[in-house]
């Protein structure tokens, strides 16, 4: 078994609080997987992304938003290696579903 380094270990705590937080049907989780596949493989292809939520300039300032809190280093990729800033873009354009339910934007 592979010794679990700093980073995974922040990454793991940090979703645990956010995971409880988000009531996602088995609908929904699949719409995101096939969402986050077909964002890799745009992006293996060498394809950009064109967000859904965000103008062109926003989106750009939240990717390199995104890689300022997690930049690439000599061991990992970073924020936008790993596809954060599509998942942002993704988790804002989820609308809620009852009157009561406060808006994430």
């Amino acid at each position: 078994m592979a010794a679990l380094n700093r980073r995974d270990l922040l990454r793991l705590l940090a979703s645990a609080p956010l995971a409880a937080g988000f009531s996602c049907t088995e609908a929904e989780v699949s719409a995101a997987n096939d969402l986050a596949q077909a964002a890799r493989t745009a992006a293996a292809a060498g394809t950009s992304y064109a967000p859904k939520f965000f103008t062109a300039h926003e989106f750009g300032t939240v990717r390199v938003l995104a890689d300022v809190i997690m930049p690439r280093d000599e061991r990992s990729g970073s924020a936008s290696d790993a596809g954060v800033p599509e998942f942002i873009d993704f988790i804002m354009q989820d609308e809620p579903k009852l009157p009561e339910e406060s808006r994430r934007q």
